[in-house]
């Protein structure tokens, strides 16, 4: 049975909490409709249905906040990425990258967040806990997978950023600069090229000129 004090400590626990996922999300919706120089940690925090100082109390400035709604973007756009995959089984590449770019046709592009940050900082912030969080989610699959002898790379903590950029790089060229204009087709084309590097037997690495291969000898 819980007492009354309990109860009361177990809302006063959540409370700081409630109030934190308000402001992200507050954070989150204004900045992808207005962007995030154009928004006001001031206007946030009507938004939220806090005092200002709660939003600095909670992230210390606006790019703290900034860094905070990038990571939480990571984050669903990994648990998207990842739903239904069990590590036991051969990663499907097609339904990973789909679903990711469902997720950002439906909520948005962090790039487009940032296109007029007039600060350099901002843009940095925002985009390495962005990829932090995913890459980080993508070196442990590939880790498991690697053992598992799923896929062929010989270095997942290499091979998770460089095909995380391919697909970064597919999705604001889609989304950012084309509005999503047949973004199946980029979906594809990740795909075949993320398929062939993961899969396939590894090309020979070029060798310098007038080297002679031993069994050539």
């Amino acid at each position: 049975m819980v007492t009354r004090s309990e109860g009361e400590g177990s809302r006063r626990r959540r409370a700081p909490d409630e109030k934190r996922n308000r402001i992200l999300e507050a954070a989150q919706l204004l900045f992808s409709e207005r962007g995030y120089a154009e928004t006001s940690t001031a206007e946030i925090a009507r938004q939220a249905g806090v005092s200002e100082g709660i939003v600095f109390h909670h992230f210390g400035n606006k790019q703290g906040l900034l860094g905070e709604v990038a990571a939480a973007f990571g984050r669903g756009a990994s648990l998207a990425m990842f739903a239904g995959i069990s590590p036991d089984q051969p990663p499907d590449a097609y339904g990973m990258i789909r679903r990711v770019f469902e997720y950002c046709r439906d909520h948005g592009l962090l790039h487009q967040m940032l296109v007029h940050a007039r600060d350099p900082s901002d843009w940095n912030v925002a985009m390495q806990a962005h990829r932090r969080v995913i890459i980080s989610s993508l070196t442990e699959a590939f880790t498991r997978w690697k053992a598992s002898g799923h896929i062929h790379t010989d270095r997942p903590e290499l091979a998770a950023p460089m095909l995380f950029g391919l697909v970064e790089s597919a999705l604001i060229n889609c989304f950012g600069d084309r509005d999503g204009e047949d973004w199946e087709a980029y979906l594809e084309e990740a795909v075949r090229l993320i398929e062939g590097a993961l899969y396939d037997t590894r090309p020979s690495i070029p060798r310098p000129i007038g080297a002679v291969r031993a069994d050539s000898e």
